[in-house]
């Protein structure tokens, strides 16, 4: 009878304490971020912005949300991630919405995301609709969320869409100062009652870049709003 070569006995207790080592070392890393950015805890960041916690973990930290118990644990079939955390204050809200699916069968294993991002500011008026984004954004395109049609004559840093040549002026007056999200994307969505800046958790407008200037956001957002709609 031949004999196992121990090496092949210990590679899968080698594979499991790196497996296990990686796991530990990841949270380590988290739960240090997570102490590092703790201004933008739910919180913290409500305080900030002048919000309340309306719904959510207040610990909640949107720029690591790999501190999570949750999110660290993963999902499993029948019970997923649902993170969602709502901060709130007069016409103004962030919204946050991450929710992970896990489903296994003999062949493989499939996840289903939804995320959702967005800081919002409602107006007193309606508008007529519009979207803008950047058209040179880092990591890639944006996608519009809105069929309307770009404004003539066009911008060169971003693309505006509209029916209402009138919204296109506001737009333009505004849109300069915007510029301080040039490492993030600009994604903004008016919907005719409110006007939003769209995040997004893996591409432009990547959340971490964007939402570094909160205050900025909130006060420029809530500057258009208050010229679109009163």
């Amino acid at each position: 009878m031949n004999e196992i070569p121990p090496q092949v006995l210990l590679a899968p207790v080698i594979a499991i304490a790196v497996v296990v080592y990686m796991l530990v070392m990841r949270g380590r890393a988290a739960k240090q971020h997570d102490t590092q950015w703790s201004q933008y805890r739910a919180s913290e960041l409500a305080t900030r912005l002048g919000l309340q916690l309306v719904k959510g973990d207040p610990g909640f930290n949107f720029f690591i949300r790999q501190a999570n118990a949750d999110v660290a644990r993963g999902p499993a079939d029948g019970k997923p991630i649902l993170v969602e955390v709502l901060l709130e204050e007069g016409d103004c809200s962030l919204r946050y919405l991450y929710r992970v699916e896990q489903e296994t069968d003999l062949a493989q294993v499939r996840w289903r995301t939804w995320f959702d991002c967005r800081m919002t500011v409602r107006t007193q008026q309606p508008f007529p609709p519009f979207e803008v984004t950047s058209r040179n954004a880092p990591m890639g395109p944006i996608v519009r969320t809105q069929r309307l049609p770009e404004l003539k004559p066009g911008d060169a840093t971003y693309l505006i869409t509209t029916n209402e040549a009138g919204v296109g002026d506001v737009l333009r007056e505004h849109l300069p100062a915007f510029s301080v999200f040039v490492n993030s994307g600009v994604h903004l969505v008016g919907d005719g009652q409110s006007v939003s800046f769209v995040m997004k958790h893996d591409k432009a407008p990547l959340l971490a870049n964007a939402l570094y200037y909160a205050e900025d956001m909130q006060r420029l957002l809530t500057g258009l709003a208050r010229s679109l709609g009163g």
